[in-house]
């Protein structure tokens, strides 16, 4: 293990055996035997000539694996606990479950809310946006089709190239949206006649500009800023936001750091599992 941590430390070095057995703290005789064991095993590469030690190719595929056995799931909690951290902001993780999307993981929950159930929605516009920018036709249709209205379907799907182009997604703050995803220690009142608090809800933010594609405006009252993880396919498994909870509004400087920080936050759980961005 030292041996291979030494190399780990400095892949673009090449260390001899002398150089090895100081550095690793062993004597002359011991480094030599697992220097050429490793070797024979393609786990260390030795130079014909120069006669100095790297990292082989065995490691690329022990490593592949590994890392197969992870989700970005599993790393998630460090990064949101540094997002909430350094903006102050609450920070959530979301996977999609089949025709839903959940929070499975937050950090910074603002002490006013509630604590209030697990948040759970259903995939209709503009709910999971984001997931839909990088999604095939087939699904983006399917999705568009689950629209409670038809003025909703038509500005979610507008938004898409943006969210794309962008690389996160803006969504802004109404009371409906706050209430649904559970951002907000006064939830708004439903329509009254309506069977389902949830439908009704549901049916409220489909008739509401909520996705920003300009996000150059002068200022704006986000709810949500929300980037990405991609998968090994090109897919969308997870997505970070970072949610306000007061309706201040934010500069066009200020939108742009906190997108900036999401983004860095999600290529880097993208790096960690291997995910290709589409």
């Amino acid at each position: 293990m030292a041996v291979l941590e030494l190399l780990a430390a400095h892949p673009d070095d090449r260390f001899t055996l002398s150089e090895v057995a100081r550095r690793c703290d062993l004597n002359k005789a011991t480094a030599h035997a697992l220097l050429s064991a490793l070797s024979e095993r393609g786990v260390l590469l030795r130079h014909p000539e120069e006669k100095r030690y790297s990292l082989g190719p065995v490691l690329v595929s022990i490593g592949e694996a590994a890392r197969r056995g992870y989700s970005a799931v599993d790393f998630v909690r460090p990064t949101l606990y540094a997002l909430a951290r350094d903006t102050g902001l609450w920070a959530r993780a979301w996977v999609v479950e089949g025709d839903h999307i959940s929070v499975v993981a937050d950090a910074g929950r603002p002490p006013g809310l509630p604590p209030g159930r697990p948040v759970r929605l259903p995939l209709v516009p503009p709910i999971g946006a984001l997931v839909m920018a990088f999604a095939d036709e087939a699904t983006v249709e399917a999705w568009l089709a689950r629209a409670p209205a038809a003025e909703g379907a038509a500005a979610a799907a507008a938004a898409l190239p943006d969210i794309r182009r962008l690389g996160f997604a803006v969504t802004l703050a109404t009371p409906e949206w706050r209430t649904l995803t559970g951002s907000t220690p006064r939830p708004v009142a439903v329509v009254a006649e309506e069977s389902s608090p949830l439908r009704a809800l549901l049916a409220a933010t489909a008739h509401q500009p909520l996705l920003v594609t300009d996000v150059d405006r002068a200022t704006t009252t986000p709810a949500e800023i929300a980037a990405p993880v991609f998968g090994r396919a090109g897919d969308v498994p997870l997505a970070l936001s970072l949610t306000t909870t007061t309706d201040e509004p934010v500069s066009v400087d200020g939108v742009h750091r906190l997108a900036a920080a999401i983004t860095e936050a999600a290529d880097g759980l993208t790096a960690m599992v291997g995910g290709v961005r589409p």
